[in-house]
Order: structure tokens, then C-alpha cells, then sequence
């Protein structure tokens, strides 16, 4: 690989998204300068990063304090440097004679007299640090000695690599977790201002029946804010796990149209399924304009069921004793139930109307997918 300066933008750029500097020492790191120190018989054993004005130590044995305790040593003090700087493999059987070293401080410093360090290269091919043993009197590294060097070193690569990608990973989801907190804001924000638009226009005219359709788009409105709020404080991940979500929807409705808790009052049964994201927006629209409905229109409590009626369909059911034609199997009075078929139809599914007034939806689990 080609030479990069200790001050290459790209190189500390890269060194940086490894996110290992000035972390806590780390157990794997650790087992690794063990393991070199004892299979090379090495008394100095180092994995390290360098920095733009530091030789940061990963994991260390036979460094001498107080570099060993601060985990970082000078530059200029170690040889390590000199391998990113090249990067290509330095091994040295006596330092003080050879003409390149004989006066570096780290034979002062550390007594590093016999030394020999590889490269650590990220994916992108930069150097960003090193794996080194060194030792107090002259040796010769064998070629054994350079092999497990190298089988080693790409441990440590491998390591770091996958620390980096956490590091990345970790970075992602803190922006989409802002960039989702944001658009919530704005969805919100727009939704009230609609609803609050359609209740002024509904208060300012003197057409009843303008200002009752008024009144229910602004209840519509209303519906899916509450919605998307429950949603967006339950999914994390692009998938609900539906029966909670039902559940707690359920309780929230309850609280909002004063429905007394308690198993007289309410019951809810949903099977466990996980379903995306846009598909639980879908449902959770369908069971809070039923479940408000069933309150509203019936005796003021809440019998909501979803289950696996069989295999690959689902029965998602809500009792409305209040309702008058049970007979009419695709109820679409009013622009709520309207909303509800669309819904409905959407998700592949059929409405029609049970033998106890309730509202029957089955729905094919393909669609759920």
C-alpha cells in the first residue's frame, strides 16, 4: 500500500469511524496482546491506533508507566508510527545497530531493542494503526514468529472492522431517530392544524348539515392523529407486533371516550402477529373508528377480537349492540363506516355485519405480510 502521512485526512478520518479512541479498555484487545506475548515469548506486546499526535495503546503488555495506565504514548516514542506512515512491515532484530533507529527514544523509553509490526488496514486499504511485539535484547523473528504476527494482526483488523460498523450502525439510528422524531412533529403539527381549520369553519357557518360533515372531517382528522401517535410510540423497528398495539390503541380510546376499565366494560382479545408499519396504520384507523362507533352508537363498552379464524385469514371483530339493520351485510352508513370499507378493501379483506350487530372484517394473512 501506498505511503500516508500521520496527518492524512483520510487516515484519521478513517481512524475515527473506527469510534475505539479513548474507549475503555476492551477484553478482546486484551486476549490478543496475551496471546502474542505468549506464543512469540514477547515481554512487550502492543495493539495500537495512531493519532494525529498520539500512539493510542488498544491493549498493552510490558509497556512501562506511566504510558501504560494513560494508554497512549508520544509519537516519537514508539515505532509503530513509522510502520503506518510506510505501510508495509517493519522487523528489526537489534535496533541500536541499525542506522534508521539506533537513536530513537523508544530503545531509551521502552527498551524496544528487537521489534516487528504490521499494518492494521481498514477495509478501505489506510492504515490506521498496528500489531507489534518487541523484546529487550536482540532475536531473530522467525518466520513462524511473523506468521502468527500477521494471522493475529488480521484478528485484531477483523475486530476493529466490526467495532466500526456498530460505530456506523450506531450513528444511523441516531439520525433516523431524529429524522422520525422530526417528521412526527410535522405530521402532528399539520393534523391539528386541519382538524382545528375544519372545527372553525364548522363554528362559522349556519348550514347544519355543512357544519355536521365539517364536525366529522374534523373527527376524521382527530382519528388519524391518534393513530399515527400510538404508532409512532410503539413501532421502532418498521414492524408492530399487533396485538399490543390493538391493546394499547384500545386503552387510549377508552380513556378519550371515558369508558370505565374493568372487564364488564372491556374486553380485548388479539392474537400475536407482527405486521409492517403501513399495515398497522391501516387497522389501527379500522379498529378506532369501530371501537369510538360501538361506544358511541351501542350500550357505551368495548368487545374487540382479533384471531387466526383459520389458517393464513384472520377475523378482526368489534361489538356494536347500538347498531339497527344486522341484517345488512356491507354496512357503509356514514363517512366513518365509508372510510372503514375503503380500508378494508385495501388490505384484500370483506366487512359485513354479525348475527349480534357486531362488524365482522376478515382479512387474508397475505396481506398483513
Amino acid at each position: 500500500m501506498p505511503p500516508a502521512a500521520i496527518d492524512d485526512p483520510t487516515r484519521l478520518a478513517a481512524l475515527r469511524r473506527t469510534g475505539l479512541l479513548d474507549q475503555p479498555p476492551d477484553p478482546a484487545f486484551d486476549r490478543l496482546t496475551r496471546l502474542l506475548s505468549r506464543l512469540l515469548a514477547a515481554p512487550i506486546a502492543v495493539v495500537s491506533l495512531v493519532d494525529a499526535d498520539r500512539h493510542v495503546l488498544l491493549s498493552q503488555r510490558g509497556i512501562a508507566e506511566p504510558w501504560a495506565s494513560r494508554r497512549q504514548v508520544p509519537l516519537d516514542h514508539g515505532l509503530c508510527p513509522r510502520v503506518v506512515v510506510a505501510g508495509e512491515a517493519l522487523v528489526v532484530g537489534d535496533a541500536r545497530a541499525d542506522t534508521r533507529l539506533r537513536d530513537h527514544p523508544a530503545i531509551a523509553a521502552h527498551g524496544v531493542v528487537a521489534y516487528a509490526g504490521l499494518p492494521l488496514v481498514d477495509p478501505d486499504g489506510v492504515a490506521i494503526g498496528t500489531v507489534c511485539v518487541a523484546d529487550r535484547v536482540p532475536r531473530t523473528w522467525t518466520p513462524d514468529d511473523l506468521s502468527t504476527l500477521a494471522d493475529l494482526t488480521a484478528m485484531a483488523m477483523s475486530e476493529i472492522a466490526l467495532r466500526r460498523e456498530l460505530t456506523e450502525r450506531k450513528a444511523v439510528e441516531e439520525r433516523l431517530t431524529l429524522a422520525v422524531a422530526e417528521i412526527d412533529h410535522r405530521v402532528k403539527n399539520s393534523l391539528t392544524v386541519t382538524r382545528s381549520l375544519l372545527e372553525m369553519q364548522a363554528r362559522a357557518t349556519d348550514d347544519e348539515a355543512a357544519k355536521a360533515q365539517l364536525e366529522e372531517a374534523a373527527a376524521r382528522v382527530s382519528t388519524i392523529a391518534h393513530v399515527h401517535d400510538r404508532l409512532y410510540r410503539t413501532e421502532a423497528t418498521g414492524a408492530v407486533e399487533l396485538a399490543d398495539y390493538l391493546r394499547a390503541l384500545c386503552d387510549d380510546l377508552c380513556r378519550a371516550l371515558g369508558v370505565p376499565q374493568g372487564d364488564r366494560h372491556v374486553a380485548i382479545f388479539a392474537a400475536p402477529c407482527v405486521v409492517p408499519a403501513d399495515r398497522a396504520v391501516s387497522l389501527g384507523l379500522i379498529v378506532t373508528q369501530l371501537a369510538t362507533r360501538a361506544v358511541k352508537i351501542g350500550d357505551g363498552s368495548l368487545r374487540l377480537a382479533f384471531v387466526e379464524e383459520a389458517p393464513g385469514r384472520y377475523l378482526l371483530t368489534v361489538a356494536d349492540a347500538g347498531r339497527e339493520d344486522p341484517e345488512d351485510a356491507a354496512p357503509r352508513r356514514g363517512i366513518g363506516m365509508r372510510l372503514v370499507t375503503v380500508l378494508v378493501r385495501q388490505l384484500d379483506g370483506e366487512i359485513a355485519t354479525g348475527a349480534d350487530g357486531g362488524i365482522r372484517i376478515e382479512l387474508p394473512a397475505a396481506a398483513l405480510a
